[in-house]
């Protein structure tokens, strides 16, 4: 009688990939955890993409179908490569899917298997190498970035633009980034954030590491954040251009995903041996660090220090006052957007939730079950994502129900949720949580 054993999806490169899921049925294997799928189509109507093609192959149930035939050897993976990639990259990973199974089958980290497997460049190349940098050499990779605000503010990149430049093959997300970026900040708030950055406090109470458009982008951003911070009688150190492993776990190489983690769990270690509160303002990065034991299944005295680091993470929501404050305008129509990867649900949302109820009471509007939330993490710079189609669905939405202002839990999901309002629907703008009360 032969031996049972686990179909694997990738065997040959098991280093590629997770040994096993942490999930809230306790920790699965990857092809175990897509046996758990029934096929019920519980998903479905939660899908944004499965709602805007109608096909089986780009719903959540379809996507692990694929996984499993792939995993099974029942599907040809070099016949089917085309396939698989376009039901890849059609995936926003934004959880819908999970908070509707009853299961709580995690789709979006089958859909990073699959990513890993399959070795396809999500992302443009160019972009994709710059971005990889922030982790491997940080010095280079801040440089290229105040280069490339400067260019853009002389009009440099303007003049590339109209010049035909960002219509090479692969240069495309140029135009893009160009047009979801907002205006450069004013010199007195870069020279705040720059002297917050130098000036760390001797014992700090708080650790705060700023997302990548906290950072460079959106300092009124990070500065709100360091006020939230002291008027908590906190002294935070910041953490700047530090990179959290996340965008290689959702675009790029595992491995080098767990080294930058690795590093980032010493350094919190090193600073009073690891009690401090680690703080973002990322809602993605966020969930990515609480999920950080996941990374070190195969190795148990890492996992243990993983496990010890996530419960140090806090998010924004944890500093934000649920008294609105006296100035506060309470007349316009909010709501909250719910974009994020993996999961839609958990304490962050629900307090977020609970925050704008207490602000703004019947000027709250909550979203319907079907809404759009904004694509999280990067997703409109993806090859061969509906990006464009899934915002428009949230735009539509907000106009429906005449909303002023929407809250989103990351600066990338604002600056992509403002690009099309502006277009589309300029009475309403987007914000990030922190900035509440301005």
């Amino acid at each position: 009688m032969p031996d049972f054993y686990t179909p694997e999806l990738d065997p040959r490169h098991p280093k590629r990939h997770l040994t096993a899921l942490d999930t809230p049925f306790g920790k699965r294997l990857v092809y175990d955890s897509v046996s758990y799928c029934n096929r019920c189509g519980s998903c479905q109507q939660a899908c944004p993409t499965y709602l805007l093609t109608s096909q089986e192959t780009f719903s959540p149930r379809g996507r692990n179908q694929l996984v499993r035939l792939l995993t099974e050897g029942k599907l040809n993976l070099a016949r089917n490569r085309q396939l698989a990639t376009e039901a890849l990259n059609s995936c926003l990973l934004c959880g819908r899917c999970t908070q509707a199974c009853a299961g709580k089958i995690p789709t979006a980290e089958h859909m990073l298997e699959l990513r890993r497997t399959l070795q396809a460049p999500a992302l443009p190349s160019l972009l994709f190498t710059l971005l990889t940098w922030r982790g491997t050499h940080p010095r280079f990779f801040r440089r290229l970035v105040r280069a490339g605000l400067w260019l853009r503010r002389t009009g440099a990149v303007s003049l590339l633009r109209a010049c035909g430049f960002c219509r090479l093959p692969g240069l495309g997300w140029i135009t893009h980034a160009d047009d979801i970026l907002p205006s450069y900040p004013a010199a007195a708030v870069r020279t705040r954030w720059r002297q917050a950055v130098a000036h760390s406090p001797a014992e700090p109470t708080l650790i705060y590491l700023p997302s990548l458009e906290a950072d460079f982008f959106m300092p009124q951003l990070a500065l709100s954040v360091l006020q939230l911070a002291e008027h908590t009688k906190h002294r935070p150190a910041v953490w700047a251009n530090t990179a959290s492993g996340l965008f290689d776990y959702v675009y790029g190489d595992l491995r080098q995903s767990r080294r930058l983690l690795r590093r980032l769990i010493l350094r919190h270690t090193a600073v009073q041996n690891g009690k401090l509160p680690l703080l973002t303002d990322s809602i993605d990065v966020y969930l990515f660090l609480r999920r950080a034991p996941q990374l070190f299944a195969a190795w148990p005295r890492w996992r243990q220090k993983a496990q010890d680091f996530a419960q140090h993470i806090v998010f924004i929501t944890d500093l934000l006052p649920h008294k609105p404050a006296p100035a506060a305008d309470k007349s316009t129509r909010v709501r909250l957007d719910r974009g994020a990867l993996f999961t839609r649900e958990g304490t962050p949302f629900d307090s977020a939730r609970k925050i704008l109820q207490t602000h703004f009471k019947k000027n709250f509007v909550e979203c319907l079950y079907k809404d759009a939330d904004t694509p999280a993490f990067g997703y409109s710079f993806v090859r061969g994502n509906l990006g464009e189609k899934i915002c428009m669905s949230a735009v539509r939405s907000i106009a429906r129900t005449q909303t002023g202002t929407v809250f989103t839990l990351s600066g990338l999901s604002a600056l992509e949720l403002n690009y099309y309002l502006k277009r589309f629907y300029p009475l309403a703008k987007a914000d990030h949580l922190a900035r509440l009360n301005g």
